[in-house]
Formats: C-alpha cells, sequence, structure tokens
C-alpha cells in the first residue's frame, strides 16, 4: 500500500547512500514510488556536501562505503546540528563493532541488515517519519552498553545462576 501525499514537499525528504549503484538507485526508485522524496548518492562525501545545503529529513546509508563510512556521514550530520533521522544498513558483521564504537562515543543510530526486503524498509520508514533523532550528541555514556560491558559474577556454591 503507498504512502498517500497531498504535496512533494510534504513528503519526507530522504538521502539513499551506498557505493553500489544498483542498490542505491532501487531502493531510491522504490521509496519514491511510494511517496517519499528519495535522491541516491554513490558517494558518501558527495552527499555530505549536498546534506550542508538542503539538509534530508532521512538518511539512509549503507555502513561499508571506501572513503568514508557511512557511520562517519552519519556523525558528521550530527556534528553539523543536522537532527534527520538517521538508518544505517550493512550485510557485514564488522559494521556492529562500528556501531558500538559510535554509541560509546554517543552517537546512537539504527542499523538494518542486508539484505534489505522494500516492504520491511517502508514499514520501518513509516514508523520513524516524525521521529527525529537529537541534535546534540549525550554527553554521558549509555547505561545500557556499560551493563554490557561489565563481566558478569561467578555464582557461588549452590545457587542457581538467572537465566
Amino acid at each position: 500500500m503507498a504512502l498517500t501525499v497531498s504535496k512533494e514537499s510534504d513528503s519526507p525528504r530522504i538521502y539513499v547512500v551506498d557505493d553500489e549503484w544498483i542498490i542505491a538507485e532501487t531502493l531510491a526508485a522504490i521509496l519514491t514510488n511510494n511517496g517519499f522524496r528519495a535522491h541516491a548518492f554513490h558517494n558518501p562525501n558527495r552527499a555530505l556536501v549536498r546534506a550542508m545545503d538542503q539538509p534530508p529529513d532521512i538518511l539512509l546509508t549503507d555502513v561499508m562505503m571506501p572513503d568514508l563510512t557511512g557511520i562517519d556521514l552519519a556523525v558528521a550530520l550530527r556534528r553539523a546540528g543536522l537532527g534527520c533521522r538517521i538508518l544505517l544498513f550493512s550485510g557485514q558483521s564488522v559494521a556492529l563493532d562500528l556501531l558500538c564504537d559510535a554509541r560509546r562515543r554517543g552517537y546512537d543510530f539504527e542499523l538494518l541488515d542486508k539484505p534489505l526486503h522494500p516492504m520491511q524498509l517502508l514499514l520501518r520508514l513509516r514508523n520513524t517519519t516524525s521521529r527525529v533523532a537529537p541534535i546534540v550528541a549525550p554527553s554521558r555514556p549509555d547505561p545500557i552498553q556499560e551493563l554490557a560491558e561489565e563481566p558478569l559474577a561467578e555464582p557461588t556454591s549452590g545457587t542457581i545462576p538467572a537465566a
């Protein structure tokens, strides 16, 4: 079911960034056909330059790209004060390590797995178009991440460890 939009200016502007031409163009076409103003970029540096001039409402970017990763692109937008929604996608496990590093530095972005089914993407975008990420990065570490990094205590004899 396509999103109904009264005017083009009412629909969210989405920058789709992937160094693989076919992925960027296909995702942009799918989004455009579903009521979004999607623009494909094959070079993250060009997307960054355009975003400084014409900020997107949503950035949808691959993580692993030459010259500038999607996470570096997302961090650059945050540092510039842009509050657009940021969704990262990747099919590589190293992306999770980069995302965890970004979270330790105070940046929190969503990560979607490749291959990305178009309906999954559309549902996610429709559920996030009204949500805007904070413009300023949080000044304190993520307490959940800190808990995840703490070593688990050894159970004492006679106790049953929690599941």
